[in-house]
């Protein structure tokens, strides 16, 4: 189980960031990643240099930076 703050990689993009939310849909939780390099592919941004992604748990990984 991850936390808010937590510095994670997303496995199957190569992009890592950090938690910055987490909710449940349907039982399942869902973490909002902030990216933290400027300008990756794909994503939400809202116009952001920051993308967002949306990942279940077993998408991501806990890095130690």
């Amino acid at each position: 189980m991850f936390r808010e703050y937590d510095k994670v990689f997303i496995k199957n993009t190569g992009i890592s960031g950090e938690i910055v939310d987490i909710y449940e849909v349907n039982n399942i939780k869902i973490y909002t990643v902030e990216s933290d390099k400027r300008g990756v592919p794909g994503g939400i941004g809202y116009d952001g240099d920051y993308k967002l992604f949306h990942c279940k748990e077993e998408e991501l990984q806990l890095t130690h930076s």
